[in-house]
């Protein structure tokens, strides 16, 4: 029976225990790829906190309003951080009210009603027909046909290079009779901001990539891509 000299066996030991890099650039590294994803995830979490705390600030001052009127209840006029938690959560509870209008019949007239008044207001219209127009092309779920496949490739900035872009219209020359796709590049990490395209309709690349799966890659700049996917070219 064949017996590991201690040297040899100390220094087993000492390797299985050292699990990542020893040197200082390489701990450097190390750290910056655990700190930089938990960065960017806050970052963006800050980015919807924000934005709910700003759509459910008037929600306090009016339920605090509502409040005094009908129960007699003064609230104070600055709560702190409690304050914040009640705001995210009245938006999040608004955004469930909606959509659960949105989802019956009732509640559809009512958003109609509201959107014939919004039409009439100069430039408002144009805006929200726009926001809304784009946010619908956008959130359409995958299916057979290209009208539904939205997430695409392009050639951009140039060709042989691709970029992932969400269609979400075309559009006919009158003159000529040819197809333009209109398609909105997302830049990385923020596809909040991007560049809107109109590429001609016979360089659109379809994909089979869901929103999840594209948003996840132009997140992760690639790195969470998925594995394969099919892609076809888009009929004219």
């Amino acid at each position: 029976m064949q017996t590991t000299p201690p040297n040899n066996a100390r220094a087993a030991r000492q390797k299985r225990g050292r699990v990542g890099p020893r040197s200082i650039r390489g701990r450097l590294l190390a750290g910056t790829l655990i700190i930089v994803p938990v960065a960017i995830t806050g970052w963006l979490l800050m980015l919807v906190f924000n934005a709910a705390l700003w759509a459910g600030r008037p929600l306090v001052g009016w339920a605090r309003e509502g409040l005094r009127i009908l129960l007699g209840i003064q609230l104070q006029p600055n709560l702190g951080a409690a304050e914040n938690v009640v705001a995210v959560a009245l938006t999040l509870a608004m955004l469930y009210i909606l959509g659960w209008l949105g989802s019956n019949v009732v509640g559809q007239r009512f958003i109609s009603v509201a959107e014939r008044l919004l039409a009439k207001i100069p430039f408002v219209d144009t805006i929200y027909i726009s926001a809304k127009r784009m946010l619908t092309a956008i959130s359409r779920p995958p299916g057979g046909d290209e009208s539904s496949q939205v997430v695409v490739l392009i050639d951009f900035p140039y060709a042989p290079l691709k970029a992932i872009g969400f269609m979400t219209n075309t559009i006919t020359d009158a003159a000529t009779g040819r197809k333009v796709a209109t398609v909105f590049v997302p830049t990385t990490p923020n596809p909040t901001s991007g560049y809107m395209e109109m590429v001609p309709i016979e360089n659109v690349t379809l994909t089979d990539w869901t929103m999840e799966e594209a948003l996840t890659t132009i997140l992760s700049g690639g790195a969470s891509a998925p594995s394969e996917f099919h892609t076809r070219p888009m009929s004219s």
